[in-house]
Protein backbone atom coordinates (compact mmCIF):
# COMPACT_ATOMS: atom_id res chain seq x y z
CA UNK A 1 0.00 0.00 0.00
CA UNK A 2 1.25 3.54 -0.78
CA UNK A 3 2.54 5.44 2.24
CA UNK A 4 -0.08 8.50 1.31
CA UNK A 5 -2.76 6.00 1.13
CA UNK A 6 -2.10 4.54 4.06
CA UNK A 7 -1.36 7.81 6.13
CA UNK A 8 -5.18 8.74 4.50
CA UNK A 9 -7.09 5.40 6.19
CA UNK A 10 -5.59 6.16 9.35
CA UNK A 11 -6.75 10.10 9.46
CA UNK A 12 -10.17 9.33 8.37
CA UNK A 13 -10.41 7.68 11.97
CA UNK A 14 -13.09 5.36 10.25
CA UNK A 15 -11.11 1.83 10.03
CA UNK A 16 -8.58 0.03 12.13
CA UNK A 17 -5.34 -1.80 10.67
CA UNK A 18 -3.52 -4.52 11.48
CA UNK A 19 -0.54 -6.24 10.17
CA UNK A 20 2.33 -8.31 11.23
CA UNK A 21 5.91 -7.38 10.87
CA UNK A 22 8.85 -9.70 12.21
CA UNK A 23 6.11 -12.23 12.88
CA UNK A 24 4.72 -9.77 15.61
CA UNK A 25 0.59 -8.47 15.26
CA UNK A 26 0.69 -4.99 15.00
CA UNK A 27 -1.59 -2.27 14.40
CA UNK A 28 -3.44 1.00 14.63
CA UNK A 29 -6.29 2.28 16.09
CA UNK A 30 -7.99 5.77 16.61
CA UNK A 31 -10.71 7.54 18.36
CA UNK A 32 -12.29 11.00 18.06
CA UNK A 33 -13.44 12.72 21.42
CA UNK A 34 -14.74 16.12 21.17
CA UNK A 35 -13.86 16.37 17.52
CA UNK A 36 -10.15 15.62 18.19
CA UNK A 37 -8.98 12.42 17.13
CA UNK A 38 -6.28 9.95 19.01
CA UNK A 39 -4.82 7.12 17.33
CA UNK A 40 -3.59 4.42 19.54
CA UNK A 41 -0.59 1.79 17.75
CA UNK A 42 0.52 -1.95 19.26
CA UNK A 43 3.34 -3.56 18.29
CA UNK A 44 3.15 -6.79 20.53
CA UNK A 45 2.83 -5.87 24.13
CA UNK A 46 4.15 -2.62 23.44
CA UNK A 47 1.87 0.37 23.11
CA UNK A 48 1.39 3.52 22.12
CA UNK A 49 -0.64 6.74 21.83
CA UNK A 50 -0.07 9.36 19.46
CA UNK A 51 -1.94 13.05 19.02
CA UNK A 52 -1.17 13.38 15.10
CA UNK A 53 -1.37 11.56 11.91
CA UNK A 54 2.54 12.63 11.36
CA UNK A 55 4.03 11.12 14.42
CA UNK A 56 1.79 7.96 13.65
CA UNK A 57 3.36 7.67 10.36
CA UNK A 58 7.41 9.07 11.34
CA UNK A 59 7.81 6.95 14.60
CA UNK A 60 10.24 3.95 14.32
CA UNK A 61 8.21 2.31 16.94
CA UNK A 62 7.81 -1.15 14.72
CA UNK A 63 11.19 -2.96 15.49
CA UNK A 64 12.99 0.32 14.71
CA UNK A 65 10.90 1.50 11.70
CA UNK A 66 8.33 3.76 10.60
CA UNK A 67 4.94 3.09 8.77
CA UNK A 68 6.34 5.48 6.09
CA UNK A 69 9.40 2.66 6.15
CA UNK A 70 7.02 -0.22 6.00
CA UNK A 71 3.88 0.60 4.22
CA UNK A 72 4.81 -0.87 1.07
CA UNK A 73 6.72 -3.47 2.05
CA UNK A 74 4.05 -5.54 4.59
CA UNK A 75 0.78 -6.71 3.62
CA UNK A 76 -2.26 -4.07 5.79
CA UNK A 77 -5.44 -5.56 6.45
CA UNK A 78 -8.03 -2.65 6.61
CA UNK A 79 -10.74 -3.30 9.13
Amino acid sequence: MKKDDLKQIIADCCNDIVFSYNNVPSGITSEVENRIPTFQAWHGEDIKEYGSIDDVMNDPFYSGKSLNDLAESIDIDVV
